[in-house]
C-alpha cells in the first residue's frame, strides 16, 4: 500500500521563494525545477525509506535534487504518511531549522 505525501508549510514557503528567485531570471527553468522537486517528493509514496537519515536530526531523512536542493522529510510509518518538511538551497550553507511538531 502506498504512503500519503503531505507538503508541510515550511516546505511550501521554501519552494515558493526558490521558484520566484529563479523565475526572475528564467521562468521556464523555475517552472521545470519546481515540477521536478514536487515529482521527486511525490515519488516517496513508494518506498519512502530509500533515502538516508540525517544523523543530527532523529527521524528526518534527506535527498538532493540537482546537486543543490536538499529535501528534508519524515516518514510516519504507523499512519503511512510522508511529511515533506523543507526544501533547502545548499548554496545558502548549512541546513535549515526543522520544527518537529
Amino acid at each position: 500500500m502506498d504512503f500519503k505525501v503531505e507538503f508541510k508549510e515550511p516546505f511550501i514557503s521554501d519552494l515558493e521563494q526558490l521558484v520566484r528567485r529563479i523565475a526572475a531570471h528564467n521562468p521556464d527553468a523555475a517552472r521545470n525545477l519546481g515540477n521536478l522537486i514536487i515529482d521527486r517528493c511525490e515519488s516517496l509514496s513508494f518506498f519512502p525509506e530509500r533515502h538516508p537519515k540525517v544523523r543530527q536530526r532523529r527521524g528526518i531523512r534527506r535527498f538532493v535534487v540537482r546537486k543543490n536542493f536538499k529535501i528534508f522529510y519524515r516518514v510516519r510509518s504507523n499512519v503511512r504518511v510522508v511529511e515533506i518538511l523543507r526544501c533547502w538551497d545548499a548554496r545558502r550553507g548549512g541546513d535549515p531549522r526543522i520544527d518537529l511538531k
